[in-house]
C-alpha cells in the first residue's frame, strides 16, 4: 500500500507540473483572435548559409513577447502570430540582432533575412617570444631561462628537467649526465634545506632567472 501511495503521489506531482507548464504557455501567448502564418529564412550575410536555431520573437507595444520560434536546419521558420503590430527580433549567437517592424493582419512571408557577424575589431596583436639564451664559459654553461623552459604552474624541478644533460627523476633527484653526485647552489650559496629535492619542488618555475651548469668546478667553488 505504501508503494502504491508513493507512486500515485509522484504521478500527481508530474500531472500538476504539466498543467502548470501548459498554463504558463497559455498565459504567455494569448489564444483569442485570429492568427496568421509568418514565415521566412535566416542566413548569414557573407556565405549565405542557413542559420539553424536562430530565434525569432514577436514583441508587442507593451514589450511582451506574444509569439516566437526557431529556425530549422534549412534556416526557415513558420510561426502562428495573432493579429497586431510587432517588433520582430531575429537573433543568433555571435551575430548582430536584426530587428523588423511589421503589422501582421494576414499570412506574411518576411523573405530572406541576412544576419551580420558581431565581430570585435582588434587594433593590433604583438607577439613576443622569450627564448632561452645559452652562454658558454670556460667552466660552465649558463642558461638564461626564457618562456620556452618555464613550465606554466611548474617548479624549479620542472625547469631543471628541461635543461640539456640534466634530468630529474620521479623522486626529485637531480642528476647530471646520469651522475647523481650533484651539488645544488641557490643564488651561489649552498641550500640549507634538509630535503633539497622537496625544496626544488616548492620554488615556482617563474622565479628562476638563470641556471648555471658547472661540469668541472674550479677551486673557487670549494
Amino acid at each position: 500500500m505504501h508503494s502504491k501511495g508513493a507512486k500515485l503521489l509522484a504521478f500527481m506531482k508530474k500531472l500538476l507540473s504539466a498543467v502548470f507548464i501548459l498554463f504558463s504557455i497559455l498565459t504567455a501567448f494569448p489564444q483569442g483572435g485570429p492568427k496568421f502564418k509568418v514565415s521566412g529564412k535566416v542566413v548569414d550575410n557573407i556565405a549565405k548559409q542557413p542559420l539553424e536555431y536562430a530565434t525569432i520573437a514577436f514583441v508587442a507595444a507593451d514589450q511582451k513577447v506574444v509569439a516566437g520560434g526557431i529556425t530549422d536546419e534549412t534556416g526557415t521558420f513558420a510561426i502562428d502570430v495573432p493579429k497586431g503590430n510587432y517588433t520582430i527580433n531575429i537573433e543568433f549567437i555571435s551575430f548582430k540582432q536584426h530587428t523588423l517592424t511589421r503589422d501582421i493582419s494576414s499570412d506574411t512571408n518576411l523573405g530572406t533575412i541576412s544576419l551580420a557577424e558581431d565581430a570585435q575589431v582588434i587594433q593590433g596583436v604583438t607577439v613576443r617570444a622569450e627564448r632561452t639564451e645559452v652562454e658558454i664559459k670556460l667552466d660552465k654553461k649558463v642558461y638564461n631561462v626564457g618562456q620556452d623552459l618555464i613550465v606554466k604552474g611548474g617548479t624549479v624541478s620542472d625547469v631543471l628537467d628541461n635543461i640539456p644533460s640534466v634530468s630529474v627523476d620521479a623522486e626529485g633527484t637531480v642528476s647530471l649526465r646520469g651522475n647523481e653526485n650533484v651539488r645544488i647552489l641557490i643564488d651561489g650559496r649552498p641550500s640549507n634545506a634538509i630535503n633539497i629535492q622537496e625544496a626544488l619542488r616548492l620554488i615556482p618555475a617563474d622565479a628562476i632567472d638563470k641556471v648555471e651548469v658547472v661540469t668541472n668546478p674550479s677551486a673557487r667553488y670549494d
